[in-house]
């Protein structure tokens, strides 16, 4: 995915008058100024952060394993593109991001924002490298994961504002695809995929697709109905989901943003159902 990078403006002074004192001072701090500038953007460059450019996700990433590695796929069912909604998602998704830089995990993220578009991907995390800071140095190395770390939510931050978000849709279009997306990572050429974890962004409140088994449009906040629509969605004639039987399933976001309370309790009921049915170790 490119991103867009956003550079401030600087102003300008002009010198007046003849006083070459104040000149001379002015190109003394520019000649001070000028080194630590250039050892910032060097910094930024180690880092994997560039002046007008998109994140340099090799600073993040390790040889390829030796064994099997634990495989962190990520799913954003993107209701709201503001800033605000961005930065919720990104700092719920640290934790996650902190751990797989700090264990050694491949990592593949997709968005959708719903209706009839297409899933959108992100460049650097794309499931096909391994993640990991690994340091000889304890300190330097947790600078460094938290350079990443910050880096990598900045990522987020920038594909949710970006996402164009439909009136209708719901998670349904991410989790279909779940097993074909791990079978398809694992088949790549050099991986060596062990365990998986699939994070769900997801506010379960899926609306204006009458077909999409969990659009609660008119729905009542009530067990019985969040069963029901679970159960349509892994019955054998909507067969819109399918069990994911080789990771575990982690929703976040549920409730995590403004909704009525009817809406919070028909997305924690959903919540539960979903768990029930989709994976064996599901939270």
């Amino acid at each position: 995915m490119t991103r867009l990078r956003f550079s401030r403006l600087r102003g300008s002074s002009r010198l007046r008058g003849s006083s070459r004192l104040r000149a001379t001072s002015l190109l003394a701090a520019v000649l001070l100024v000028a080194p630590a500038l250039a050892g910032c953007q060097t910094m930024d460059t180690m880092l994997g952060k560039k002046a007008d450019g998109p994140i340099d996700c090799t600073s993040y990433q390790d040889d390829p394993p030796k064994s099997d590695a634990p495989l962190l796929l990520i799913y954003l069912d993107i209701s709201d593109n503001s800033t605000e909604s961005a930065s919720r998602i990104s700092e719920n998704l640290r934790p996650y991001f902190e751990g797989a830089l700090r264990e050694g995990q491949y990592i593949r993220l997709l968005a959708s924002g719903g209706g009839n578009a297409g899933l959108t991907s992100s460049d650097c995390l794309d499931g096909g490298a391994l993640f990991k800071i690994d340091r000889n140095n304890d300190t330097r190395e947790e600078k460094d994961r938290n350079a990443a770390v910050d880096a990598l939510t900045e990522e987020v931050d920038h594909i949710v504002q970006s996402e164009q978000v439909s009136p209708t849709g719901s998670v349904t279009k991410l989790l279909s695809g779940t097993n074909d997306e791990i079978a398809t990572l694992r088949a790549a050429p050099g991986a060596r995929i062990g365990a998986v974890t699939v994070v769900v962004w997801t506010d379960l409140l899926g609306s204006g697709e009458a077909s999409d088994c969990l659009n609660v449009d008119g729905k009542k906040a009530s067990v019985q109905i969040a069963e029901a629509m679970v159960r349509r969605c892994f019955s054998p004639e909507a067969q819109q989901l399918t069990p994911i039987t080789d990771g575990k399933v982690r929703f976040i976001g549920v409730n995590a943003g403004p909704a009525t309370k009817p809406q919070q309790d028909i997305a924690r009921y959903l919540k539960g159902e979903l768990c029930r049915r989709i994976s064996s170790d599901c939270g």
